[in-house]
């Protein structure tokens, strides 16, 4: 198939006819008035060539943001869609590529058929066997119209960049040998299209295709075999991402989101948060800002209707129940807060060393007093948070509430920086402030506190989380 073009004279040529109609009008009307007409008939009626071309366009921008393809193919400080983004993974750091409609580094002299090929079989136009960063293997189920319409869109809408994506992807032997993605697709690639179920409502199939493939949930909530693959029966479950969590997301019977209402489930995904739940951060807070904030109320309805569907046994996990305590307005004087301050004030008494300097804080070690200084100005000193939700509650937080501390640690360390549907929010990265034994300390304070279950992280599980610190690791996909 040849590359598509969107050449002036596709465009014009309509128009040019609409031009001809109204001139011909004006031979027997008069000059002026033909013009007249002639304009009109152009600002007024658009052909339903054109028409057509804008319904694709605009498809393909709403797949695009569904998709989440900027998030990957955009490094920190560069071009929308130019590549250079380091990628971590277990094999070594994977870079995306340029897929503006360059000719020389882009797609821009791919056809449909190589660009398709592309996107569900991750091989290049020259042949050559891509790594499987991009999850192909949940796009390989999108629709040949859905594929259709992006390719228009990346190829007509989106400035090219006439650069290469950044520094080449050179991973250690034996994942350099692009040969052995043959086997792996023969081994774990479902090469199947999308097609309905039989008694699936259009709702339920609708949030299916958007969950398991535009929006590639399974890439993060899925957990993987040795060979990085989906583990057959385990979809949705949740998986490590780097030093994040990706929790189990079911909202079915016996599922961890059972008790979130719809609008709670429909909150998160737009906005980032929702009220005693939970707020997103780290990659989740990344797909909030560039992806699930754009997608339509149908469609974030549907998803939640799929989500409804997973179904998970009692024995899987134990569900973590909310007290719903109410969060407040700024108070503190609750029995809470005053075990708290007091907590901090046996700490410092205990050691007053490290308090005798207030500009001092590398010495102090103790929860209660860490907490005090770093948190609970904003989440409040009984970590309920503020009454509109804009400081969240520690107490229903899923990062505090978990089984595992990555999530929390993950946050201290990078902060929270998402832009979600209803505004912006913001928490600062403790990364160059805290020390691993400060957050240790910090994180068994605050789930001894302020949830069921205390989490006890020693000082090398955090050095290791450290590792993973999304916020500062984009630096260097840098050339």
């Amino acid at each position: 198939m040849a590359p598509l073009r969107f050449a002036p004279s596709r465009l014009i040529s309509p128009l040019t006819n609409i031009f001809r109609l109204g001139l011909g009008l004006g031979l027997g009307l008069g000059l002026g008035l033909g013009l007249g007409l002639g304009l009109v008939g152009l600002v007024a009626f658009p052909t339903p060539a054109q028409a057509a071309d804008r319904a694709v366009l605009d498809r393909g921008a709403y797949l695009a943001r569904a998709a989440d393809c900027v998030a990957c193919h955009t490094k920190p400080g560069g071009a929308p869609f130019a590549g250079g983004y380091g990628i971590q993974s277990p094999m070594g750091v994977i870079y995306s590529s340029n897929i503006t409609p360059s000719l020389t580094h882009g797609i821009g002299g791919w056809s449909e058929a190589a660009f398709s090929r592309a996107l569900r079989e991750v091989v290049s136009v020259s042949g050559r066997r891509l790594y499987p960063a991009m999850p192909y293997d949940s796009y390989v189920g999108m629709t040949d119209a859905d594929i259709h319409a992006l390719y228009v869109y990346l190829g007509s809408a989106i400035a090219p960049v006439e650069t290469s994506g950044g520094p080449v992807t050179a991973l250690r032997f034996p994942y350099n040998m692009r040969s052995l993605m043959r086997v792996w697709n023969w081994l774990y690639l479902d090469s199947r299209r999308f097609e309905p179920h039989p008694g699936e409502t259009t709702e339920q199939a609708r949030g299916r295709y958007l969950v398991e493939a535009v929006a590639h949930c399974g890439t993060c909530h899925t957990p993987r075999n040795f060979m990085m693959a989906a583990k057959s029966g385990h979809k949705l479950e949740g998986a490590r991402v780097g030093g994040w969590y990706a929790p189990d997301i079911a909202a079915g019977p016996h599922g961890p989101l059972a008790g979130w209402r719809n609008t709670d489930i429909e909150s998160y995904l737009r906005t980032g948060h929702a009220r005693d739940k939970g707020v997103a951060a780290g990659p989740m807070g990344e797909a909030v800002e560039h992806s699930l904030r754009f997608l339509t109320e149908a469609d974030l309805q549907a998803i939640t209707v799929y989500l409804r569907q997973q179904d998970r046994t009692a024995t899987i996990g134990k569900v973590l129940h909310s007290d719903m305590d109410t969060a407040r307005a700024y108070q503190n004087d609750s029995p809470t807060d005053r075990a708290v301050r007091n907590q901090a004030r046996q700490e410092r008494d205990a050691r007053p060393g490290p308090y005798a300097d207030r500009r001092n804080y590398r010495d102090i070690e103790d929860g209660a007093a860490l907490y005090m200084a770093a948190c609970a100005s904003c989440h409040q000193i009984d970590g309920r948070g503020t009454h509109d939700d804009f400081y969240p509650s520690l107490r229903q937080s899923s990062a505090v509430r978990s089984s595992r501390p990555n999530n929390l640690v993950m946050t201290i360390l990078a902060g929270v920086h998402r832009d979600g549907a209803d505004g912006p929010a913001r928490m600062s990265a403790y990364r160059h402030d805290l020390t691993d034994q400060q957050i240790a300390n910090l994180v068994r304070f605050v789930t001894t506190e302020f949830a069921s279950s205390p989490l006890t992280p020693s000082p090398a599980d955090i050095a290791a989380l450290r590792r993973f610190d999304t916020a500062d690791f984009p630096a260097q996909a840098r050339p």
